[in-house]
């Protein structure tokens, strides 16, 4: 027992007067040794097949226009906003629960068969499982031509072909739900003004005519003109008869005959004007004056009729509704479907190892400029 304690700790001091006599830079080379048998024997292959989508609008011209990607994020036109959408989409909690119910994602990405550094760790939290669905799914927008390229990255050919497929069919379900959803309720919100402004109608026009039946004209515009009609024949004949009677009185005895009838004549033309102008005022008869009726039916009327256009007008808007809602229907076009991948993308073993090699001869390097220049202040 005593003797495997020397040998260990005999073994810690050569180890230790190793690394003390090994000089600083030694350290950046085994750092990037180290590095450099992780990227080439133990970093598992990573693929992404690419696909290339872009949203088209179903009744008109295809939106596309990204002027700059600095517009990205400040609107613009219709399609920027459709790109923008189905991004963000692709890149959300719900899709992510999607794709893991339907492929498996979390059981995928935590297989022991891929290396510590790149595999999702056992027990972690679903925040950490969408960050670690963001880093591996990468979504870039062409700013000239609003075309929406998509690389979701899997440990295998297979299941990185599926599931960015899997991801394309869930981005069109969005774009479609998303355009239906709109389209639907515009519609049903005219479709309900047109419903009330039917409603009124009817009650307008249902008021216009039991008016019409209580009081038993058609029209109380028309009775007042016809009545106003009568009233000045009645008039004229008056005059005219008033006239004759003047005339028969220079030469004929008041008990004659002739003028006998025509007064009886003016009276009963004076009787019948003064029922005439009862109509019109009222009379006291129990009837309500012409005047009011014309004014109440006039309200009836104007009510009906404001009705009639305003139902009119909603029933246009609601066709332009439709058509309109048509137009600003979406739809998912792929203009380049993946395929599968004969090459692994990731990880980018040359890329990676010089990076880290000059990051840390720059690190060194920094680091041998500050201890000489802390001994150089010393020294003074």
């Amino acid at each position: 027992m005593n003797s495997s304690v020397e040998q260990a700790v005999s073994f810690v001091r050569i180890v230790l007067d190793f690394v003390k006599r090994q000089k600083p830079f030694f350290w950046v080379i085994a750092i990037w040794l180290l590095c450099f048998v992780y990227f080439t024997v133990i970093a598992s292959n990573r693929y992404a097949p690419e696909a290339q989508v872009y949203v088209k609008s179903i009744g008109g011209e295809i939106d596309v226009s990204l002027p700059s990607l600095s517009a990205l994020g400040l609107g613009g036109g219709g399609g920027s906003h459709d790109v923008l959408l189905l991004r963000d989409y692709l890149l959300s909690r719900d899709i992510l629960m999607s794709l893991d119910k339907k492929l498996g994602l979390k059981k995928h990405y935590m297989d022991h068969r891929w290396d510590p550094l790149s595999r999702l760790w056992l027990f972690t939290k679903d925040e950490d499982f969408l960050d670690y669905y963001r880093n591996h799914v990468h979504l870039d927008i062409d700013p000239s031509s609003g075309i929406l390229r998509v690389r979701a990255e899997g440990f295998t050919p297979e299941f990185s072909l599926k599931l960015t497929q899997e991801m394309l069919k869930e981005g069109e379900d969005f774009i479609n739900k998303v355009g239906h959803d709109v389209a639907k309720q515009q519609v049903k919100f005219v479709e309900g003004e047109l419903k009330r402004a039917r409603t009124e109608l009817e009650t307008a026009s249902k008021n216009l005519l039991e008016f019409q039946m209580k009081h038993r004209t058609l029209s109380p515009e028309a009775e007042s003109q016809s009545l106003q009609s009568i009233i000045l024949s009645l008039k004229t004949e008056l005059v005219r008869l008033r006239s004759e009677e003047k005339v028969q009185s220079g030469y004929l005895n008041k008990d004659a005959p002739e003028l006998v009838a025509t007064r009886s004549h003016i009276q009963a033309i004076e009787d019948q004007l003064a029922s005439e102008r009862a109509k019109v005022s009222g009379g006291g008869n129990g009837k309500e004056p012409i005047g009011e009726l014309q004014i109440e039916y006039r309200r009836l009327d104007l009510r009906r009729q404001f009705a009639y256009d305003l139902y009119r007008a909603t029933f246009t808007t609601l066709e332009k509704t439709r058509v309109d809602a048509y137009r600003k229907l979406k739809q998912l076009i792929v203009v380049q479907a993946p395929s599968l991948p004969e090459k692994e993308m990731y990880p980018r073993r040359t890329y990676n190892l010089v990076t880290i090699f000059v990051l840390l001869t720059l690190g060194y390097g920094i680091l041998v400029l500050i201890v000489a220049t802390v001994k150089e202040h010393r020294d003074v």
